[in-house]
């Protein structure tokens, strides 16, 4: 029987238990950049063939020392220009912004009492643009009460 998804304790053992990854990327890889959460995560370097040996390393890594599976799915090079999608996030070489789908599901379950969890999440990820509409958003609701 295994834990389930998003469990705490799942949480904390995949924290645990990818220490070693953390620790094989940083180190020995060295790649520019790297960002995990829970059991997903990303690599960013400067060139399509760096990238590529830091993807066959980790893979093996993660495969003969970890005795995991990667996802095929998930296990590909994108280029950051294009945009990485990432934790609800959208990944770009000049910065971030939220995916469409967490900006509706925002929009749609925003009231006074999560505005400020809201407003901190808006203002770290959306352009100026989008802040202002969010305060426009936040002020229409004010008003319906």
């Amino acid at each position: 029987m295994g834990i389930p998804i998003g469990n705490l304790t799942s949480q904390i053992f995949s924290n645990i238990y990818l220490n070693e990854l953390d620790r094989f990327i940083k180190h020995n890889l060295k790649c520019a950049s790297y960002l995990r959460y829970g059991d997903d995560f990303v690599v960013f370097d400067r060139d399509e063939a760096s990238v590529e040996f830091i993807r066959i390393e980790a893979t093996k890594f993660i495969e003969n020392k970890l005795k995991l599976k990667l996802h095929t799915k998930n296990n590909f090079i994108i280029k950051t220009k294009h945009g990485v999608k990432f934790l609800g996030v959208v990944l770009y070489p000049t910065g971030r912004r939220l995916m469409n789908r967490n900006r509706l599901r925002i929009k749609k379950r925003l009231n006074l009492q999560n505005s400020g969890s809201y407003w901190g999440v808006i203002s770290q990820h959306e352009t100026s643009e989008k802040v202002k509409e969010f305060q426009w958003e936040l002020l229409g609701n004010l008003y319906l009460i």
